[in-house]
C-alpha cells in the first residue's frame, strides 16, 4: 500500500474515479470538479474534510463510495450526493455529515466501532439505510435532519442513539437492534414521525420527549432486559400504537395524549408508571403482567383499571381492582405518617386521620374476609370459622351457671341445633331454646348481635365474590 500525494490523488479521481490500496494524508478533498468517486481499501491517516466549493447554482449531484477504509476524523460539509455509501469501516474516531443533501444513503457492515457519528442539518431525499453496524462505544446522533423517504436502521449494536429536532416524512423502521450501554440514555427529543416501527429492539434506556407520532406506531416484541426502560414524556400519538408482546423493566408514560387505540396486550414489565395521560379512545391492557405491582402508584393502577372496565375486560378488571385497594392502603399508611410528622397539623383537617383509619380498617377487613369480594372460598371459611367461635363463646356465657354433660346426646343436639339457628341472620330468638323466646342476659345479647353482624358480613362478601364477573 503506497502513500499518495494531493496532485496524484486528483489525477486518479479525474481519470478513473477510483482509488484503491492507497495511504492518504490530506486535510481536505474538494469535490467541485469530481463526479462519481470511490475509495476502496484505503487508509486516511489524517483528519479530512470532503467539501464541495461549487456555487449553489452550479453544484451537481455526486456519488461517493468508501469501502473497507480506515479513518481518523472525517467530515462531509455542504455536499450534494445522489449516492452516499460507506461499507466495512476499519477504524474511525469521528464521522460528521453537515449541511448536505443526499438521495440514497447507506452505512453498512461495520464492526467494533469506537467512534461518534453525527449527522447535522441534512436532508435525506430517498432511502436511508444504517444496517449491520456494531458499536463497542461511542454514539450515533441525528441533529436537525429531515428524512423524506423510507428510513431503515436495523440489526445494529448501539452504545447510544440520539435524535434531536428530526422529522421523518415517511416510514421509519428502527428494528432488531441491540443497545449495550446500561448507563447511557438513548433519546428522541422533539421529533416528528409518520409511520414508526420500533419493534424487536433489545433496549436499555430509551426516552421519547416532546415527540409527535402521526402514523401507525409499533413497539412490539421487545425482549426483556433488566436495564430495559422506555419513557414517554409530553408526547402526542395521533393514530394507533401497539406495545404487544413486549417486555420492559420499566415503562413510563407521562403527560401523553393517545388519540386512537393504544394496545398493551400481553405486555410484561417489572413496573409501570402512567400519569397525566389521556386515552381518547380505548387502551387495551388484556393479559398485561406487572411483576412488582405493589411498587406501582395508585394513579397508574386506577388508569389501567379504568381502561379495562371500558374494554369490558372483567377478569383483568377484578385483578386491578384488588391492586388499587392495596395501593390505597399503602397511601393511607404514608399519609398517616406525614400527618404524624406534621407537628402543627396546619395542612390537614382535624378529622382526616380518623377517616383514614376507618378506611384502612374497612379495606383490611374486606381483604381478610374475601380479598375485596373476589374469593368466595375465603369468605366461606371466614364465615364458618368466626361464626362457630362466636357461637361457642355465646354458648359458654348462656351456660356459665349450668353443668353441661358432654356424654349426653341431648346436649349435643341442643348445641348443634342452636349452631344452625345462630347462622340464620334473620332469627333473633334464643337459638338454644325450642320456644320462640328472647335472650335475657345483656352480655349474651352483645355477643349474639356481634355474631349476627359477622355472619351477615361474611355471607355478603361471599355473594359479592360470586358476582365478580357480573355487570
Amino acid at each position: 500500500m503506497e502513500k499518495i500525494e494531493k496532485k496524484e490523488l486528483y489525477d486518479l479521481l479525474n481519470s478513473t474515479n477510483n482509488v484503491e490500496f492507497k495511504i492518504i494524508s490530506l486535510p481536505e478533498i474538494d469535490l467541485k470538479d469530481l463526479s462519481n468517486i470511490s475509495f476502496i481499501d484505503c487508509i486516511f491517516i489524517s483528519n479530512i474534510i470532503f467539501q464541495d466549493t461549487s456555487q449553489d447554482e452550479t453544484k451537481l449531484k455526486k456519488s461517493i463510495l468508501l469501502n473497507n477504509c480506515g479513518f481518523k476524523n472525517i467530515n462531509f460539509l455542504e455536499c450534494d450526493f445522489s449516492i452516499f455509501e460507506i461499507k466495512n469501516i476499519l477504524t474511525l474516531n469521528a464521522l460528521e455529515i453537515n449541511n448536505c443533501k443526499i438521495d440514497f444513503f447507506r452505512i453498512l457492515d461495520s464492526h467494533n466501532l469506537d467512534c461518534k457519528i453525527t449527522l447535522r442539518n441534512n436532508v435525506f431525499c430517498d432511502v436511508f439505510t444504517f444496517e449491520n453496524n456494531h458499536f463497542i462505544n461511542g454514539s450515533l446522533s441525528f441533529l436537525k435532519n429531515e428524512f423524506t423517504k423510507e428510513t431503515i436502521i436495523q440489526k445494529n449494536t448501539f452504545s447510544t442513539l440520539r435524535f434531536v429536532f428530526v422529522k421523518f416524512n415517511e416510514f421509519l423502521a428502527i428494528v432488531k437492534n441491540e443497545f449495550i450501554n446500561n448507563q447511557g440514555e438513548s433519546s428522541f427529543f422533539d421529533c416528528v414521525f409518520e409511520q414508526f416501527n420500533f419493534s424487536g429492539n433489545d433496549v436499555r434506556l430509551i426516552h421519547f420527549i416532546d415527540c409527535k407520532f402521526f402514523g401507525i406506531t409499533l413497539f412490539r416484541d421487545t425482549p426483556y432486559n433488566i436495564f430495559g426502560i422506555v419513557k414517554f414524556n409530553d408526547c402526542f400519538i395521533h393514530k394507533n400504537i401497539q406495545f404487544n408482546k413486549s417486555s420492559f423493566h420499566n415503562l413510563s408514560i407521562d403527560n401523553v395524549i393517545f388519540e386512537q387505540t393504544a394496545s398493551f396486550q400481553d405486555v410484561f414489565c417489572d413496573t409501570i408508571n402512567i400519569d397525566q395521560t389521556v386515552f381518547e379512545k380505548i387502551a387495551l391492557f388484556d393479559d398485561i403482567q406487572i411483576k412488582k405491582i405493589y411498587e406501582c402508584d395508585r394513579r397508574t393502577i386506577r388508569t389501567i383499571k379504568l381502561q379495562l372496565q371500558k374494554a369490558e375486560n372483567k377478569i383483568d378488571y377484578n385483578k386491578f381492582r384488588v391492586y388499587e385497594f392495596n395501593a390505597y392502603r399503602e397511601d393511607i399508611k404514608n399519609k398517616l405518617k406525614k400527618i404524624g410528622a406534621d407537628e402543627n397539623r396546619f395542612f390537614h383537617r382535624h378529622r382526616e386521620p380518623f377517616q383514614l383509619k376507618r378506611d384502612s380498617f374497612v379495606l383490611w377487613i374486606s381483604d381478610v374476609v374475601s380479598e375485596y369480594g373476589t374469593d368466595w372460598k375465603r369468605a366461606l371459611k371466614f364465615t364458618l370459622f368466626w361464626g362457630f367461635i362466636i357461637y361457642f363463646l355465646f354458648y359458654i356465657i348462656e351456660n356459665y351457671n349450668h353443668t353441661v354433660d358432654i356424654t349426653n346426646w341431648d346436649n349435643w343436639k341442643r348445641f348443634v341445633s342452636g349452631l344452625f339457628r345462630f347462622f340464620l341472620v334473620t332469627d333473633f330468638y334464643n337459638p338454644l331454646e325450642t320456644d320462640r323466646v328472647y335472650l335475657t342476659n345483656p352480655l349474651s345479647w352483645l355477643i349474639f348481635i356481634f355474631g349476627k353482624i359477622v355472619i351477615a358480613f361474611g355471607i355478603y362478601e361471599m355473594i359479592q365474590s360470586f358476582r365478580k364477573f357480573k355487570a
